[in-house]
């Protein structure tokens, strides 16, 4: 990784993927595949992880062997603190180990190399048009949750200013019942005909 790929500013809109692949030709190649998005690369399990957990993606693509650990290892770990952004995990082997097992550790796909163009920009945008329809989901349980709660609250204040207004006007009864019961009692009247009026 270079420093300039740290230093570089996102690009607004554009969708951002992090691939992790020790192979410089695969990562320039995947680069190269994946020109229309901001492509942040990693060369490690540990270089990918800090990434990952530094920014944010809108999608993880992850080799299957890398140095310090495995595709599936690095995805299981970014599940604990990014459980929906897609992970797309690819091998050198033909298959992946076992593509249930990569999909049980989290990944929306795998696929195998050598990376055929068109198959990976065609998954990358499957995932990512996924991606899109669960976030319209998401902002719409989002906002059905605030305005639950607004009407929650709305009702508690009301109640609340309701109560607040009940005790207001008991403690003006009181204070208007004592304030009389003085003045009749100071020009002269017997507290017994106070209460009976």
């Amino acid at each position: 990784m270079t420093k300039g790929d740290f230093v570089r500013a996102p690009i607004p809109n554009k969708k951002r993927i992090l691939v992790v692949e020790d192979l410089d030709n695969e990562r320039d190649l995947l680069r190269i595949v994946l020109e229309e998005y901001e492509v942040m690369v990693a060369s490690d399990y540990d270089e990918g992880l800090r990434i990952a957990k530094r920014q944010y993606f809108d999608l993880y693509a992850l080799g299957a062997r890398m140095p310090g650990g495995t595709g599936i290892e690095l995805c299981l770990r970014i599940r604990e603190f990014d459980p929906n952004t897609p992970v797309l995990l690819y091998s050198g082997q033909g298959s992946f180990g076992d593509r249930s097992e990569a999909l049980s550790a989290g990944a929306q796909a795998s696929f195998a190399k050598p990376i055929e163009v068109q198959e990976v920009l065609g998954t990358v945008r499957k995932l990512l048009l996924v991606s899109a329809q669960r976030l319209r989901d998401a902002r719409h349980a989002e906002f059905v949750a605030i305005r639950e709660e607004l009407a929650a609250r709305y009702s508690e204040n009301r109640r609340s200013m309701a109560m607040a207004a009940e005790r207001s006007q008991r403690a003006v009864r009181k204070l208007l019942r004592l304030k009389a019961k003085n003045a009749f009692l100071n020009a002269g009247g017997a507290r017994a005909d106070f209460l009976r009026l």
